[in-house]
């Protein structure tokens, strides 16, 4: 099982490791203080870690360098996850899937746009009714690390979104963030996941960001519109459903429960 296992660790720490030293070395440049990554364990579960982290230890002087730092890590791990996966879905197989074969003591891994027309791409067509992939374990590592960014890409409090989007629109962000926050909320409608995100970021990383200084200049059009580009590859990547037990699999969301209830009670159906 190591042998079998070991490009999957590697790679996700590598992945790990870079998204913390694109906040380190830029609070660097900026003689922003800093601590070294912590990598955080989790020895159960199918992932294994809950990521790294980073503590600046000083106040961040403004706006363009909270960018700079914000951006860093989720540009670094976007990158290489994307590569990991690339390479991996290359290197994975298809498989078919027997008839009444009971699926419901399995865990599946969600798709998001990207990794859903990647794998069509280069593997396909994949009827998923009746057939699978067999993931390489460089794959895998692809996988959590696009989820992970996608989770730090998430627009609120101090989460790297929230650094970047709050650098991009300033003060005037305060008057809608509540409204994303809640649009948010939708997805847990698709799945719990979210629901559990939602009450991290309402209690624990804050809906708002703490207030930062402008930057003389601003962050100026190059800043601005590659956040934009980060803020867009958010959507490629998410996951709506990222672990699935194979009991849910045929099982309907709530959302999708609700969608139905309403049409069929103003006649659609």
């Amino acid at each position: 099982m190591f042998f079998e296992n070991w490009p999957y660790s590697v790679s996700l720490l590598f992945i790990l490791f870079a998204h913390e030293m694109g906040h380190y070395l830029p609070a660097r440049f900026y003689g922003v203080k800093t601590t070294w990554p912590y990598f955080i364990p989790l020895p159960v579960g199918p992932i294994g870690t809950m990521g790294a982290v980073i503590q600046i230890k000083q106040q961040i002087p403004d706006k363009k360098v909270l960018f700079d730092i914000g951006i860093g890590g989720p540009t670094a791990s976007l990158i290489l996850s994307m590569i990991a996966w690339l390479v991996g879905i290359s290197l994975s197989k298809v498989i078919e899937i027997p008839p009444n074969f009971d699926r419901s003591g399995f865990l599946f891994f969600g798709d998001s746009l990207f990794t859903y027309i990647t794998s069509q791409w280069i593997l396909g067509p994949i009827d998923f009714s009746t057939m699978d992939i067999q993931a390489h374990p460089l794959a895998k590592a692809g996988w959590v690390g696009l989820l992970i960014t996608a989770v730090n890409l998430l627009p609120f409090g101090q989460l790297d979104g929230g650094h970047v989007i709050y650098s991009m629109f300033g003060e005037g962000y305060r008057k809608w963030i509540h409204i994303l926050f809640t649009a948010f909320l939708v997805f847990a409608l698709i799945h719990f996941t979210w629901l559990l995100w939602g009450f991290i970021i309402y209690y624990v990383v804050k809906v708002e960001h703490p207030f930062i200084h402008d930057s003389v200049a601003g962050i100026g059009k190059f800043r601005f519109y590659f956040g934009v580009i980060m803020l867009v590859s958010f959507l490629v990547i998410f996951v709506p459903k990222p672990i699935i037990l194979g009991s849910e699999l045929e099982e309907s969301s709530l959302l999708m429960d609700i969608f139905r209830l309403i049409t069929h009670n103003i006649g659609f159906n």
